[in-house]
């Protein structure tokens, strides 16, 4: 039993309909209300129950008829992302439209309208969709407003236009979006109209070679604004176009330009329709079948993952053309039932009646009649409820429009028994407004004095609260200043608290260096500490150094306590020959007290036959992390040793205190923490300290900070 071939071009246009509708709502929107439609089917945490709660609350409380509709329509996108309960979100946007109405404000009325417009289209209700979108345009074409509101209306009339097959419709409504977007320079308006010119002319015999030109032109819109997402889209219709020229080789290379984008922006849905559409490249071909199913059952697993069973549902059918076509009658069977019973669970009708006449020609191919009746019957009775549903659908949109349009004559009466009132009232006010002439040419000396007593009394009243003003920005200025002189302050203050002793023990380590004949390591063992000494006294009177200079100062510091201890431990640094070190400013001797307490009380009490210290700087983008890992006892086995405990927490207070009042000073911010590291049975290895540094900011320090 064969397939119609018009009914078989009737299901092509459905589903193609339906996915240009999924690809548009996944890559692109217009502006303002339609923005809420682009997210529906990939709706994240992020927008939460609460910010529903609080836009119903501010609904609400809100007395302000203009205001409410604006809430209205926010607490609307919300509503939709959270319940989206279609008859819940009809009955609040068309009460929104009557609120809107009782304004008299016409671009408001024209946004509620707008508003409910793309509810419909997003239920692929496009014949009311088109007429609310229409209305909404026509209401604001010849008023002052912001050109943005009459490009969104448009753009979205065309839209609507164009799911609805009223092509001529449409190319005009994009056209008066594009015609305005260019006089606005308004590039994600021309992207937008000029990619739906596009695609409607794609879809009209005859003009389909005028397309590209639009496409691309909306391309180079979207690659100016730098919009990764414009340009998918973009390649993706001009791919589209391509194969329907029969071009294939072409349509591919724009895919595979396609293909890099997603893979850069790691976007899985993305990825999922590149390869949907490698496969149905391949598949209108009709030469590599098999690779035509590779790339849909590709596309098939990542919209598992991704849950999207709508996607899974067309694919499926898809793979099913694939094997139908290759006379793989069985596996063909298998796929299309498997949409069959997405596209049921799913109530898509038209998906439905595809996948039942394909089921049913192939079990006419098997010689099973009887089964291929009930599949037919299928199909036919979809087939009808699909057109029973249009009618019912255009029925209650005509209603709906006559019920707004008597609403709007109602209004209408009401503002012409207003402007008769105002007239009489204007009238009365006439007469009025001549007997107060006269009171006020009487009354002109007296209000003459009063006047000059007025301005005499508010230039005395306007020169003390100009004198209070200057002496409240002088206190405020002035301590500002104290504050930041104390800030400096109390940064040398504790510089000067870092741990003093470590210059007597080196200088006891000469001394018995020298006693013990050992001159030639003395002389080496000098000239560091010498070194270090000057660098410790050169950076005296800063506030700020290098980040070079404190690495190069620490390992002075490192050699000097290896040399002491000689066996006791090891010491490394990494990084610090990175190009992105040279831009960091950090306080002086901010490393050392960690180095100090990481040898002293973390590596010289271990038992470890192996004492490594590690010192390691790492440039992650904007910031630059530094990492001081040892393998000592840890800071648990610190804390047994009292004394010890209270020498470690007087240098970590000190670290702590010169940190805040760095991020305090300087624009610039130091983060540091602490990790106590531990083995698989949980006894203490060690301890590693990061400091994380923003690289940027300190760069671009003023030199007043740093002098």
């Amino acid at each position: 039993m064969q397939l119609p071939k018009r009914l078989n071009k009737i299901c092509v246009i459905f589903l193609l309909r339906k996915l240009l509708l999924n690809i548009s709502k996944r890559f692109y929107s217009t502006s303002g209300v339609l923005g809420f439609l682009l997210i529906l089917l990939f709706a994240t945490n992020g927008f939460s129950q609460s910010r529903l709660d609080s836009l119903k609350t501010s609904f609400e409380a809100e007395t302000n008829d203009s205001l409410k509709v604006v809430y209205g329509i926010q607490m609307l996108r919300e509503f939709h992302r959270e319940k989206h309960t279609e008859e819940e979100e009809y009955d609040l946007a068309r009460g929104l439209i009557q609120k809107a109405l009782n304004t008299g404000d016409s671009l408001l009325y024209a946004r509620t309208l707008d508003n409910l417009g793309l509810l419909y289209r997003y239920h692929q209700r496009y014949d009311e969709s088109l007429s609310l979108h229409t209305k909404a345009f026509d209401l604001v074409k010849d008023m002052e407003v912001d050109p943005v509101f009459k490009m969104i209306f448009a753009n979205n009339a065309g839209v609507a236009g164009r799911y609805n097959q009223k092509y001529d419709t449409a190319v005009s409504f994009y056209m008066k979006a594009l015609k305005i977007a260019e006089k606005e320079n308004d590039l994600k308006n021309i992207a937008i109209a000029g990619n739906g010119i596009g695609n409607t002319l794609g879809n009209i015999p005859g003009r389909q070679d005028e397309a590209l030109s639009y496409f691309e032109r909306s391309l180079e819109a979207e690659k100016e604004r730098g919009n990764s997402l414009g340009v998918a889209m973009n390649y993706l219709s001009i791919s589209d176009y391509y194969i329907d020229k029969e071009e294939y080789k072409t349509a591919r290379k724009y895919l595979d330009e396609l293909l890099g984008i997603n893979r850069e922006r790691n976007d899985d849905y993305g990825l999922a329709i590149t390869y949907e559409f490698y496969g149905k490249s391949y598949l209108e071909e009709g030469k590599e079948l098999d690779r035509a199913a590779s790339y849909f059952e590709d596309a098939l697993s990542r919209f598992e993952k991704l849950g999207d069973a709508h996607q899974q549902a067309q694919i499926l059918g898809s793979l099913g053309d694939v094997r139908f076509r290759q006379d793989r009658f069985v596996a063909a069977k298998d796929y299309y039932e498997r949409s069959l019973e997405l596209a049921k669970d799913l109530n898509q009708h038209g998906l439905i009646m595809q996948n039942s006449y394909q089921l049913s020609n192939i079990l006419e191919r098997q010689r099973d009649p009887s089964a291929a009746l009930q599949y037919l019957k299928q199909g036919k009775a979809y087939e009808d409820s699909i057109k029973l549903t249009e009618q019912n659908v255009e029925i209650a949109a005509l209603i709906r429009k006559y019920d707004i349009e008597k609403k709007e004559d109602h209004i209408q009466l009401l503002e012409k028994d207003k402007a008769l009132q105002q007239t009489l009232l204007d009238n009365q006010q006439q007469k009025l407004e001549r007997r107060r002439i006269l009171m006020l040419l009487l009354a002109t000396g007296l209000l003459f004095i009063l006047v000059i007593f007025l301005l005499q009394y508010r230039n005395i009243k306007t020169k003390k609260k100009i004198n209070a003003r200057i002496l409240k920005e002088e206190k405020e200025k002035m301590k500002a200043i104290y504050e930041r002189n104390l800030a400096r302050a109390e940064i040398l203050v504790t510089r000067l608290r870092v741990n003093p002793h470590f210059i007597f023990n080196s200088l006891n380590a000469i001394t018995y260096l020298i006693q013990s004949n050992q001159n030639a390591k003395a002389m080496k063992y000098l000239v560091v500490f010498s070194r270090y000494t000057r660098m410790v006294l050169e950076t005296s009177q800063k506030h700020v150094v290098p980040l070079p200079e404190e690495l190069k100062l620490t390992q002075y510091y490192l050699t000097l306590e290896k040399n002491r201890f000689e066996k006791d431990f090891t010491f490394e640094i990494k990084g610090e020959d990175a190009p992105e070190v040279e831009k960091i400013l950090i306080p002086p001797l901010l490393l050392q007290p960690l180095i100090e307490n990481a040898i002293w009380h973390g590596l010289l009490p271990s038992k470890r036959e192996t004492k490594t210290l590690r010192l390691e700087v790492i440039p992650e983008g904007e910031i630059v992390k530094i990492i001081i890992d040892d393998n000592g006892v840890g800071r648990s086995g610190t804390e047994k040793r009292s004394s010890e405990k209270d020498h470690k927490s007087m240098g970590m207070q000190i670290i702590k205190e010169r940190i805040e009042l760095f991020n305090k000073s300087y624009p610039g911010h130091i983060n540091c923490e602490l990790i106590d590291k531990k083995d698989e049975q949980g006894q203490p290895e060690g301890t590693r300290i990061i400091f994380s540094l923003e690289q940027n900011t300190l760069a671009q320090t003023p030199v007043e900070f740093l002098s």
